[in-house]
């Protein structure tokens, strides 16, 4: 019986050593993501496109509804309790050839650990077509609802860090709005 319990934990120290160098292993080919923050003054450059954070906006569900009907049917108990973060983006062709884009961000504030998909409020802008060194805005929006973040938090959301994240790994790359 003693016997057993020896080989058992024996072979319980093994894999126990095994399970921490596969962790060091893993940590050391992949490190952490490292962030890189572009601002209006510092925008990114996506394969010769220039992306420039403008502003952002947060509206209540009523305040929205006159833009859009997106969420009209959104139940009476999360009216106050959801927001809408409107975004708009310079993009700008900075090559010789005709460029397509497709926004492709998510929403993120560091700060109330909230976070969601980012969607262009009008359909027709999901693929944007750009001469060379053609400039357009677009306009995107957030829906910040009671699966996204607390109530308690709601009213914090406009004095928080407004990020759009489009890369995560191996580089985190964000753009960064500022009041």
């Amino acid at each position: 019986m003693k016997r057993c319990k020896i080989i058992g934990l024996i072979i319980a120290g093994i894999i126990v050593t095994i399970c921490i160098a596969m962790i060091v292993r893993i940590n050391i080919l992949f490190p952490q993501a490292e962030d890189v923050s572009f601002t209006v003054d510092n925008p990114a450059n996506i394969d010769g496109i220039i992306v420039k954070p403008v502003s952002y906006q947060v509206c209540t569900i009523q305040e929205y509804s006159k833009l859009s009907s997106k969420y009209a049917n959104i139940r009476e108990d999360k009216i106050d309790r959801s927001r809408v973060v409107l975004f708009t983006i310079s993009i700008e062709n900075t090559t010789e050839e005709v460029a397509d884009y497709v926004p492709s961000y998510i929403f993120v504030s560091e700060e109330l650990n909230a976070f969601n998909g980012v969607t262009p409020i009008d359909s027709g802008t999901r693929h944007c077509t750009l001469l060379p060194h053609e400039t357009k805005e677009i306009k995107l929006q957030a829906y910040i609802g009671p699966a996204q973040l607390d109530d308690k938090k709601l009213d914090k959301l406009d004095s928080s860090t407004i990020t759009l994240v489009y890369s995560f790994y191996p580089y985190r790359k964000k753009l960064v709005f500022s009041r």
